[in-house]
């Protein structure tokens, strides 16, 4: 065995595997530039569309930290992440709002092919050869990889993108369930003074309303409902346990409740800060990025701007999209938003007759920007968003206040939370129009007027900033998350090395 050799059996190498969506690819994506700066190689896995619109990202960004480390330069890091695909048979609008059904199915009975990509791409790059595989860090609803890391014989590494309540709320479904809580009916859905007070890791109490949406089905056989609770059950059946937290926030006790069957759990977030911290663009887009939202915050006020954005998945009714059309318009407030072609419920949206004549002086309508660029830019003031974990850990990552509108998921956790817990942020109450939930212009524009230029906004803003910096100690060497990285690389290592001495053994 020649030194190359020796090394590459000692060699930590990570198989990634994300759930297809832009927010759970980048903070796996985050994660794999980490491990690669701690001496990973990582393999890459994504279904084919998502794949395809990566490379395509990556070729937009020749300059990106993802670009560079993906790179025939070993002595730079580089050449230390492939990416991989994986058909699963749907068709590529198939994680639309609409077809998320479908998708969760299809991602289930991805173990065969998966394992069979795996052991066939082992040791067939010739230049770059990639050491044995350490360990499957998967996303914690790609079940797929259970019976994969047992066939392997390698280590499932569950990640969590979640915050450590909604990650505990998902992973405890089942005693849930057997307590009654879930599924959650319309009235407790609609009872603020109804408390869910039976999970552990000294979370907050929380309200039906904050469990995963999925769970107010009321029929026994809804697919989302099933299928969600199909992975619950399959989330305590890991190695390890990864958080995009940081304990500073929720607690180390709320982390280690994620560790139902004794292993490991830490803390390891925000994820995408340390890259962006230092400067390196460290984000993954789906969708092609308007750069020109920079040009246009640099013209703009101080802390003036109002930033609107509801994720890759959200969608509003064509009715509530002109409320907050005439909402912003109100405010008076400069506002940038993100307006995807499908955000009105599938199809583009139409707004009311005059609105962007009236608004063109403030205003700058985009289909997808640059979000790190665009919170962390000294313009911008506040962040209206669908509450996404991500959108959510980036907002106070970086000081911004949150106004949170929810629409599925985990996501009314996050805008509560935001409000009644960390008190970074309010949302919207709404009233009730023909059988939906709409909130009104004059609410859109009271409630960003009162979190812009009220003394209440001024304390949003103050606890975002101390969050804010809560978050960067985190990260930075010494930091609580970077040594809790650092401690899952060594636990990984230390794997290895047992591996390769009994290796040598056997072959003596």
């Amino acid at each position: 065995m020649n030194i190359e050799d020796e090394n590459l059996q000692c060699a930590l190498h990570a198989v990634i595997v994300p759930f297809p969506l832009q927010s759970h690819v980048n903070a796996l994506m985050n994660l794999a530039q980490l491990l690669v700066m701690r001496g990973f190689f990582i393999t890459f896995v994504n279904i084919e569309w998502i794949h395809k619109r990566i490379v395509g990202d990556s070729a937009r960004k020749a300059n990106s930290l993802i670009s560079l480390l993906s790179r025939g330069d070993r002595d730079h890091r580089g050449g230390r992440i492939r990416f991989l695909s994986i058909a699963d048979g749907l068709p590529p609008d198939h994680c639309s709002a609409s077809n998320f059904g479908d998708s969760f199915i299809a991602l289930q009975k991805l173990s065969p092919a998966l394992e069979h990509l795996l052991r066939s791409s082992s040791g067939n790059d010739e230049q770059y050869p990639f050491p044995a595989i350490t360990c499957i860090v998967t996303d914690c609803v790609m079940s797929c990889t259970e019976q994969v890391a047992t066939n392997m014989k390698v280590p499932r590494v569950i990640f969590w993108p979640l915050c450590a309540a909604s990650s505990i709320a998902q992973c405890y479904a089942t005693f849930l369930i057997s307590h009654g809580h879930i599924p959650v009916t319309i009235s407790e859905a609609n009872n603020p003074e109804k408390l869910i007070t039976c999970l552990p890791g000294n979370i907050p109490p929380l309200r039906p309303s904050d469990l995963n949406s999925l769970y107010r089905a009321q029929d026994p056989s809804d697919v989302l409902f099933n299928a969600l609770l199909y992975e619950s059950q399959k989330q305590s059946k890991g190695d390890y346990v990864l958080v995009n937290t940081f304990e500073e926030l929720e607690g180390r006790d709320a982390v280690t409740a994620l560790s139902l069957n004794g292993c490991p759990a830490l803390a390891i977030g925000p994820l995408f800060l340390p890259n962006f911290l230092q400067g390196r663009d460290s984000t993954t887009s789906l969708w092609e990025e308007d750069e020109s939202c920079q040009t246009w915050l640099d013209m703009q006020q101080p802390a003036s701007v109002i930033y609107v954005s509801f994720g890759s998945l959200a969608v509003k009714s064509q009715e509530q999209l002109e409320q907050l059309a005439l909402g912003l318009e109100g405010t008076g407030q400069p506002f940038l938003w993100v307006l995807r072609s499908d955000v009105a419920e599938g199809k583009p949206a139409v707004l009311p007759e005059g609105f962007e004549e009236r608004t063109k002086e403030r205003a700058l309508l985009v289909r997808w920007a640059p979000q790190l660029k665009v919170l962390s830019h000294t313009s911008v003031g506040l962040f209206l968003t669908h509450s996404g974990w991500n959108s959510t850990m980036e907002s106070m990552s970086l000081g911004v206040p949150i106004l949170g509108f929810p629409y599925s998921g985990d996501q009314f956790l996050n805008c509560r939370f935001a409000k009644d817990v960390w008190e970074i942020g309010l949302d919207f109450e709404g009233v009730d129009v023909d059988d939906q939930r709409v909130v009104p212009k004059e609410e859109v524009e009271d409630t960003v007027k009162r979190m812009m230029r009220s003394s209440q906004g001024k304390q949003l803003r103050e606890n975002a900033l101390k969050l804010k910096e809560c978050a960067t100690r985190a990260v930075l060497p010494g930091g609580s998350s970077f040594l809790n990285l650092n401690t899952f690389v060594e636990d990984m290592a230390r794997k290895v090395a047992a591996q390769s001495a009994q290796s040598k053994n056997e072959t003596k």
